[in-house]
């Protein structure tokens, strides 16, 4: 159906519940805009003893279900490797960026639950834009926390390195959590503070305008896969690890990219994330609550 403008694009690791009720809400809520389904499951014993077999049979033909040769998890991606397809195929999205022959690529997280059109208001929002969603983790951000910039303000404030390192120096770590990007910082991010550490298109739900992103994207252009983490501090200590889509983002502001700032809240929840992969009564919980939603708001049991 010319209508179906859109794929999507999600990683699942474990979470077979979630998972179901991500997608089963998304198509319930947006599913007139969706075509396929680029289902990347990570090669993990977590999704080997989780099987989401009665997810991809429900959504049948709509799936593309893609195993790379081997999980990435959360390591600084090995630039020199980035010419090797099997290599790249692994980062996060990555397959599903190269493959789908729409015009827009949807990107979720498999732990979110719709309640409203989302692809709808990206696709409002979006305008001539090169991707929409939320911009920015700014909850983290030493520049938010001290009043100097916030949600979807990324082009407003450009400190150079010695400001931004100051921000990170003003703020208490005893007091507010930050991420230690300062404290052994690359020459990478000496020289390119801006966009800060924590601006990116905020992976969990976000569109990307294919036309205008892969040209300039690896494989065919120079700004480094969105799923690739990239380190710009000690690799000894893992401190400098800046999150997926970071890099890229900054890549491609750089290279004169745009984005929209179009805040979800109204239609995505999506509340505890990576963070319940390692707190087993938080999985299960979350995988219960997930299974009587999809029973009580959809009429769909999942064994």
């Amino acid at each position: 159906m010319k209508s179906r403008i859109v794929d999507v694009a999600v990683n699942v690791f474990g979470k077979p519940a979630q998972t179901a009720l991500a997608l089963v809400s998304l198509l319930a809520h947006s599913g007139r805009f969706i075509d396929k389904i680029y289902f990347c499951e990570e090669p993990d014993s977590l999704n080997a003893v989780f099987a989401h077999a009665d997810i991809l049979a429900a959504l049948g033909d709509r799936i593309i279900h893609h195993r790379p040769s081997f999980m990435n998890w959360r390591y600084a991606v090995d630039e020199t490797r980035l010419g090797d397809d099997a290599y790249r195929h692994a980062l996060r999205y990555q397959y599903a960026f190269e493959h789908t022959d729409k015009r827009y690529l949807l990107l979720i997280h498999n732990d979110c639950e719709f309640i409203g059109d989302a692809v709808g208001q990206l696709l409002a929002g979006l305008g001539s834009q090169a991707g929409a969603g939320e911009i920015g983790q700014c909850w983290l951000c030493p520049a938010h926390m001290l009043g100097r910039c916030g949600p979807g303000r990324y082009r407003d404030y450009r400190p150079d390195f010695a400001e931004l390192a100051a921000l990170y120096a003003a703020v208490d770590p005893s007091v507010v959590y930050r991420r230690k990007y300062l404290d052994e910082p690359t020459e990478a991010l000496r020289q390119r503070p801006w966009p800060l550490p924590e601006c990116r298109l905020n992976e969990f739900c976000c569109l990307l305008r294919l036309d205008a992103v892969r040209p300039d994207t690896c494989p065919k252009g120079p700004a480094r896969p969105f799923g690739a983490y990239v380190d710009v501090g000690n690799p000894e200590t893992g401190n400098g690890i800046l999150d997926i889509g970071v890099a890229w983002f900054g890549d491609m502001v750089h290279l004169g990219h745009s984005f929209a700032h179009v805040p979800l809240d109204a239609c995505v929840r999506h509340n505890v994330g990576h963070t319940a992969l390692f707190a087993p009564d938080m999985y299960v919980q979350r995988e219960e609550e997930a299974l009587t939603i999809l029973r009580d708001t959809y009429g769909r049991r999942i064994p």
